[in-house]
């Protein structure tokens, strides 16, 4: 299972890329190294640069505004290439504390890779989503998107008596190890991240653990 820091920059990055919901739990698939890189990359539409909105806000209010002066209710944050600058409501963005680097690697789906460093000198641990664009601007630029956690195996069913973990599976995908809690797994090859991005997005059926995300305008603010 990720360390206690490293969730919290999970989920912070889930939010702002659109998936916060399925990282409250675990089931999720990491890496110690970084398994795509920018050449990965290319050949696939990447994020148009700007403000982002999570379009599951479920609050009507002046998207003009600077993102720090958002309400509560939404949640937003600015994307440079390659970069994604998180800060949510009334709080001031910290770059040291909210900068992102992710890699959208081709694919289909498209594999993202995020770096989730707490910058305390501990060595960063690598995160693995699955998007799929549903709208490109003039340019070839995605403007809205849906994300989902790429899991380690099926969720199991759920277990009544609690005696088994609601949330991992007891099935992980081939050439994904579980780690010592059990709770999350660790890849080393870009294989298997790429077969459980494939295999997750059927298990978010339904949009059920999906999140949806749209551009909201340029600039920084």
């Amino acid at each position: 299972m990720l360390a206690s820091g490293d969730w919290g920059s999970a989920m912070r990055i889930a939010t702002v890329l659109g998936a916060a919901g399925l990282l409250a739990g675990c089931n999720s698939v990491v890496s110690t190294t970084p398994l795509f890189s920018v050449k990965d990359a290319q050949g696939q539409p990447q994020l148009r640069s700007g403000v982002w909105l999570d379009e599951n806000a479920p609050c009507d209010f002046d998207r003009g505004k600077p993102v720090s002066e958002w309400p509560g209710c939404a949640t937003g944050w600015v994307v440079r290439p390659g970069v994604v600058m998180a800060f949510a409501g009334t709080d001031p963005p910290n770059p040291g504390q909210t900068r992102y680097r992710f890699v959208l690697a081709k694919g289909d789906p498209v594999t993202v890779q995020v770096t989730l460093d707490d910058g305390g000198g501990a060595p960063p641990t690598y995160a693995y989503m699955g998007l799929r664009p549903l709208k490109l601007d003039a340019q070839g630029r995605v403007i809205e998107y849906k994300m989902w956690m790429a899991l380690c195996g099926p969720p199991p069913p759920p277990d009544p008596t609690g005696e088994h973990d609601a949330t991992t599976t007891r099935q992980p995908i081939d050439g994904l190890l579980m780690d010592a809690s059990k709770h999350d797994c660790v890849a080393s090859a870009q294989g298997p991240v790429r077969e459980s991005v494939r295999r997750s997005e059927a298990w978010s059926r339904d949009d059920k653990g999906r999140d949806r995300a749209l551009w909201v305008r340029d600039g920084e603010r």
